[in-house]
């Protein structure tokens, strides 16, 4: 799953542990691509024996190296904002980490409320800041809410709050 996170512009993001992890290991990931790459242009650099003088491979290696420097910056960026958000131990209202049903404009769903970035479509995991989940977090059972997400007015309403999936959750 790539998930390239940007900063937002609040000074908090939340995560889920499992969300933490999966930040930490594609940074140690990007780390081990920049390693490779920078070795690559090590080695194409001593083999050429010029760096700058119509060396194309060497210059791609220089821009990709660049690239995911960048991309490594951007996740640490993120991870500096990062705080730990502890699955709730009572369900009265939508929180991350709760998985919620809800009618929403007569269909039943029921979404897992994840961290930030944690949106994973394919276990219907939404991140909190996401237009859905931002109009349903701290809502009670029983509550109605209506909102405009991408561009339609929609209405919802809370019909059970309780304890996400355990298979979800990462201890890491």
């Amino acid at each position: 799953m790539e998930n390239n996170i940007e900063p937002e512009t609040s000074e908090r993001l939340y995560f889920t542990r499992r969300g933490l992890a999966i930040l930490h290991n594609k940074i140690e990931e990007l780390k081990e691509k920049l390693r490779d790459l920078e070795s690559q242009a090590a080695h194409i650099a001593e083999v050429s024996g010029d760096q700058w003088h119509d060396n194309p491979t060497y210059n791609s290696l220089e821009i990709d190296i660049r690239s995911i420097d960048h991309r490594i910056f951007n996740e640490r960026q993120v991870l500096n904002k990062a705080i730990l958000v502890e699955a709730p131990i009572n369900f009265d209202r939508v929180a991350i980490g709760t998985k919620v049903k809800i009618s929403r404009d007569s269909e039943e769903i029921t979404l897992e409320i994840a961290g930030f970035g944690e949106s994973d479509p394919g276990r219907n995991a939404i991140a909190y800041n996401t237009p859905l989940a931002s109009l349903i977090m701290g809502r009670r059972k029983g509550e109605v809410v209506s909102g405009i997400i991408a561009g339609k007015k929609t209405e919802i309403e809370i019909l059970e709050i309780a304890k996400r999936d355990e298979e979800n959750v990462c201890d890491s």
